[in-house]
């Protein structure tokens, strides 16, 4: 071998290591090369993080009081188990306060007033923003376990030993009244789906709520205004967080 000589094979200098860099060479290993390096060889440390468990972001798609309800059981548990989580991105009184002024915007907006609810869903949206902060810490807690996790009031998934799949397509068959100011929807449903997370949109586009519905069997979509007409889409969810894109919308009058 150029450049080895019998004097590198002093065995308390040099000791033998497979799959690696011929340092004589700096070529890999070949079978039948003989094997030497400098210093003695120990695992590589790996930065990678195997990834017990997620924090469920569904909370983005809550309704405004289960939301509300949710922000407020989060700002608790994570207060009363400081021990676990020592360093959050941000005071926790921070979500606390956030969580406070949606629950006032919201009351606010009851009326349905333009103004007051454009206020309630941008405060909504501060909400959503500093719980995805905080499900992003959580996760990221060196040596935390599930049981842990589930301390500071999130949802918990803990993913199953074989992969999940990404469901169909729904489509929407029929949108139809159901009693005043409600609107019925006939779904088709999808492989792979574990629920179904239905938008509704006014005329002018603007979101109006979002519902999450476990089947695909009577879902009606309540708190309508009758003489108004709403757009409707759905997309189908599966495990792991993995989501379908979103169905052909269809439109109809509510009366």
């Amino acid at each position: 071998m150029p450049g080895w000589n019998e004097s590198m094979s002093d065995p308390v200098k040099y000791g033998a290591v497979w799959n690696g860099i011929n340092p004589l060479t700096g070529q890999p290993y070949k079978w039948g090369d003989k094997v030497y390096y400098d210093a003695p060889v120990a695992p590589q440390p790996t930065n990678k993080k195997v990834m017990l468990f997620h924090i469920s972001l569904a909370f983005a798609q809550l309704m405004d009081l289960p939301l509300d309800k949710f922000a407020s059981n989060v700002a608790t548990q994570m207060t009363k188990n400081a021990a676990i989580f020592k360093d959050p991105p941000f005071p926790i009184a921070n979500l606390d306060a956030a969580q406070g002024a949606f629950h006032d915007a919201d009351a606010a907006a009851s009326n349905l007033g333009k103004p007051l609810t454009a206020d309630k869903n941008a405060k909504k949206e501060i909400l959503i923003a500093l719980l995805r902060q905080l499900a992003a810490y959580i996760e990221a807690i060196p040596g935390i376990t599930p049981e842990q996790a589930m301390l500071s009031g999130f949802d918990v998934i803990i993913p199953a030993h074989h992969a999940a799949m990404t469901p169909d397509v729904p489509a929407i068959v029929n949108l139809f009244n159901k009693g005043s100011g409600s609107l019925g929807v006939k779904l088709q449903g999808s492989a792979h789906a574990r629920g179904y997370l239905l938008r509704v949109r006014d005329a002018a586009g603007a979101l109006v709520y979002t519902k999450n519905f476990s089947s695909t069997l009577n879902i009606v979509l309540p708190d309508l205004t009758p003489g108004k007409v709403y757009t409707v889409d759905a997309c189908a969810l599966g495990g792991g967080n993995l989501a379908s894109d979103y169905c052909p919308s269809v439109n109809c009058m509510s009366t």
